[in-house]
């Protein structure tokens, strides 16, 4: 019990990692009829988008959450009574969820937004505390997330024609706290590894990855402004103008990280790859609105490429960091990157309509061989005590 919940994100990536291997199968077992899906969300899909946002992600975001938070501003990690309680709201409502009975939303609902609002109050003690300004803009971004699960659960309750909104404003709050850290830790990590690894050049330093700077600001605006204008629904040619400026501009901040040097080291290539689905999914959204292929092929460039491969790229990553252990990869690590990466590619492909079944079986099997990888390799880091391995440290 000590071990467990010494630091956040050994029960946080650990329920996140058992309920993907779990959600997936599920939820292709009721498609295929072999049994109902949970009606008390409302539509089947609802429940799956839900789960997948809130559960599965919400899960891992606030395992990395409050083990960052701690290196951000030099404090004592979050631990005991407080992440137990937070535990304890995310597995009750992920269990009330799967029940057919009308009476327990109201609960099911309360300890879902419960843990959203505890998160955020912990990290908001946190991080005001240690008066960390950067940061603040992580603090808005998890203060949005319960709010717009509340209202999810306010559409459910009325019926509301909004109710769909709140399911892609809460994959846009995901996608851009993506953006928020992928630009501070991707072109540092590659930074430091290409350091490390690229020998000095007589003729000058070799390239590498720049800091912030007015691009990636450009960036993050258009790509602010394109979610908005998605969730909101603003006339489709406005929308997708701003979703091909979006995607340009994500391109070029993501070439300048120069991640095609990286291909050596699964731990540094894996984060490349997981930015890459934002632009992707932003191309294949603007095109659905323009009619041009379903919106469904979009957001699963952003749901199971970008949010779930970043989520188990940093998830990796800080597991190994904060128990002591070098920062390597291993074969089911690297093997549970490339069948994670697979999964996304059939799921986006299955939107396209030829062999759509048989895609959308390769990528419900693919995704979940890609976390018992995970799972075989990480359960016992996430279990175990730190290792006292001198001058290992934090990486997140």
């Amino acid at each position: 019990m000590s071990v467990l919940f010494s630091y956040a994100f050994r029960p946080l990536f650990l329920l996140a990692t058992l309920y993907a291997i779990v959600i997936v199968p599920f939820w292709v077992a009721a498609w295929l009829g072999a049994h109902s899906a949970p009606t008390l969300l409302g539509a089947p899909t609802w429940w799956h988008a839900h789960e997948m946002i809130f559960g599965f992600a919400g899960a891992a975001v606030g395992g990395f959450a409050l083990t960052a938070v701690a290196t951000w501003t030099k404090r004592p990690p979050v631990a005991g009574a407080p992440l137990v309680a937070l535990v304890a709201l995310w597995s009750a409502s992920r269990v009330l969820f799967l029940l057919p009975f009308e009476g327990v939303l109201i609960p099911a609902a309360a300890a879902d937004v419960g843990y959203g609002a505890l998160l955020f109050a912990l990290m908001s003690r946190e991080v005001i505390a240690a008066r960390s300004h950067r940061n603040y803009k992580v603090l808005l971004i998890l203060a949005l997330f319960p709010l717009t699960n509340a209202l999810f659960f306010m559409g459910v309750s009325a019926h509301a024609p909004w109710t769909v909104a709140t399911l892609l404003a809460g994959m846009w709050l995901l996608v851009l706290l993506i953006n928020l850290i992928g630009g501070r830790i991707i072109p540092g990590f590659t930074r430091n590894w290409l350091r490390l690894r690229t020998p000095a050049r007589q003729d000058g330093p070799a390239a590498l990855p720049p800091a912030f700077n007015r691009l990636d600001l450009a960036a993050t605006v258009m790509l602010v402004g394109f979610a908005v204008a998605h969730v909101a629904g603003f006339p489709a040619r406005l929308t997708a103008g701003l979703g091909a400026i979006a995607a340009a501009l994500m391109i070029v901040r993501l070439a300048r990280w120069e991640g095609q040097r990286t291909f050596s080291e699964p731990l540094v290539w894996v984060l490349h790859v997981a930015f890459g689905w934002i632009p992707v999914g932003i191309l294949l959204l603007s095109a659905a609105e323009l009619g041009w292929g379903p919106r469904t092929a979009g957001v699963h460039a952003l749901t199971s490429g970008a949010i779930t491969t970043m989520i188990v790229a940093v998830a990796s990553r800080a597991a190994l960091g904060h128990t002591g252990r070098a920062l390597q990869s291993h074969p089911l690590l690297t093997a549970a990157y490339v069948l994670i990466t697979l999964a996304a590619v059939t799921r986006v492909a299955a939107t396209a309509g030829p062999a759509a079944r048989i895609l959308l079986m390769i990528s419900a099997t693919a995704w979940t061989a890609g976390f018992l990888s995970f799972a075989w390799r990480y359960v016992p880091i996430l279990t175990q005590k730190k290792m006292m391995r001198p001058g290992s440290l934090p990486t997140v």
